[in-house]
């Protein structure tokens, strides 16, 4: 059986220049909090997705407790954590590529 390998595309936590407007986002804080509203922080945040992701061959994880939302397109999966001041990871699946480099390296 073949070992899954995750690509992390972004980790952003509360130091970061664009979480205000993340979690804005996230939580619909101006329409009262709901975390309903993950597909526009995946869209947002897989503007990173690109050649230098992080490579794992473990789940990717905040801490405990994470909350996870699938990517409509099924493509993406966002990590939300509140119990370490409100942290997002967004990861997939490594591309056949990165697969392949990442073998290549072994």
């Amino acid at each position: 059986m073949e070992r899954k390998l995750y690509s992390k595309v972004r980790f952003v936590q509360d130091c970061d220049d664009d979480y205000n407007r993340i979690d804005v986002v996230f939580s619909g804080l101006r329409d009262g909090y709901c975390e309903a509203n993950s597909q526009p922080v995946i869209d947002y945040l897989s503007e990173w997705d690109g050649d230098e992701n992080e490579l794992t061959e473990e789940k990717p994880r905040i801490a405990n407790y994470d909350t996870s939302y699938a990517d409509q397109n099924g493509v993406y999966t966002l990590l939300y954590n509140s119990s370490v001041g409100g942290c997002f990871l967004l990861y997939r699946e490594a591309s056949e590529d990165e697969k392949e480099w990442w073998n290549d390296k072994r």
